[in-house]
């Protein structure tokens, strides 16, 4: 019996200060965000307490970030990037569930170009709420706004992971990398870190394990296997994080082809770079198969 298949894929939030194509976003100078007819108390603390939050929010000090935005809607509560600012302190926070609240008020009050963000980001909040059908609901909504980003559909490709709509998924996978590679020389992606073997800095190990995932489970096992080849090649970002899960998969694919030689050598493999699980399953009845297995 083989092991059973996982996935890991990173879900990106797009912080306050991101650039996506759309030239700085939507955090303008703070006195041009206000109309004539709003009345606040003191404009001065409005804009220190505003770039302090910014600045905390920068260095990942989520908690004092948090503080800094409390005290500019205190000043002035109908300021959309204000609440998208907060919004992302209580993603950091793990607080989802205050997060999807502020991210709302900051549709409410902002302009259509920062929507796209904020429904991304609603979309993170309750993918880690375990909600996958809000979160497609928001990525759609995202989509919508903006359908030149990748990172989008890559997002919308987990969650239909996640809702074993396998055959959507393996679409957005696909259409996430056209429109990464479309874009790839833009001002979007100017910061892209140039890496061997890597197409586009999205293009990532997880990326095409998660393309993997979506093949493996439509019975592809050779598109599967193609694509986890790929994420093993490329070795990227981090080599380190969990790259036994990608093993692990290429490991039941090659199982699923007959090649139990080859998927034992990527069980064991991955049980020797962390996989706690493996190591138990090498011993256990059903992978005594592959632990007795010599090469």
């Amino acid at each position: 019996m083989k092991k059973l298949y996982s996935f890991i894929v990173s879900l990106l939030v797009i912080p306050f200060s991101a650039n996506i194509g759309l030239g700085s976003l939507y955090f303008y100078s703070e006195i041009a965000l206000f109309t004539k007819e709003a009345k606040a108390t003191n404009w001065n603390a409005f804009n220190l307490n505003f770039k302090k939050g910014n600045k905390y929010l920068n260095s990942g000090e989520y908690q004092k970030a948090l503080d800094a935005y409390n005290k500019v809607i205190k000043i002035y509560a109908l300021d959309g990037p204000s609440f998208y600012n907060r919004g992302t302190a209580y993603l950091g926070l793990g607080k989802y569930d205050e997060a999807i609240k502020d991210f709302l008020k900051s549709i409410k009050y902002d302009n259509e170009k920062g929507n796209q963000f904020a429904y991304n980001n609603i979309s993170v909040a309750y993918d880690n709420l375990g909600d996958y059908k809000n979160a497609l609901k928001y990525i759609n909504l995202a989509i919508d706004a903006y359908p030149k980003s990748g990172l989008y559909f890559q997002n919308r490709g987990y969650y239909n992971l996640e809702l074993e709509n396998y055959k959507e998924a393996e679409k957005d996978y696909k259409k996430a990398k056209e429109v990464y590679l479309k874009n790839k020389s833009t001002r979007m992606y100017a910061d892209c870190p140039k890496v061997k073997n890597l197409e586009h800095c999205k293009l990532d190990s997880w990326f095409y394990n998660g393309l993997g995932v979506a093949k493996e489970n439509l019975g592809d096992f050779r598109g599967a296997l193609v694509n986890y080849d790929k994420a093993i090649e490329i070795n990227y970002p981090n080599p380190n994080e969990e790259k036994f899960i990608i093993f692990n998969n290429r490991g039941n694919t090659r199982y699923e082809l007959g090649d139990e030689k080859g998927a034992c050598k990527d069980y064991k493999f991955a049980a020797s770079i962390g996989d706690a699980e493996g190591v138990e399953w090498l011993k256990s009845k059903d992978g005594k198969w592959c632990g007795e297995m010599e090469f």
